[in-house]
């Protein structure tokens, strides 16, 4: 499908996905914080790795 060039056809695009009843601007999905925990335990769990690496090679 093309992009549409003119107001006009995004609008009758937009009046066609109604009609067929599709919602063509859907809520945004809340993010759950899972995945930003995770990542963050991930994190500090890598940098005592390598700080404990370190730690061991000074001694």
């Amino acid at each position: 499908m093309n992009q549409p060039e003119t107001i006009e056809e995004e609008l009758a695009i937009i009046a066609e996905a109604l009609d067929a009843g599709i919602d063509p601007f859907p809520p945004k999905k809340e993010d759950s914080g899972f995945l930003r925990a995770s990542l963050g335990w991930f994190m500090i769990i890598i940098i005592f790795s390598w700080v404990s690496q370190l730690l061991y090679r000074s001694l």
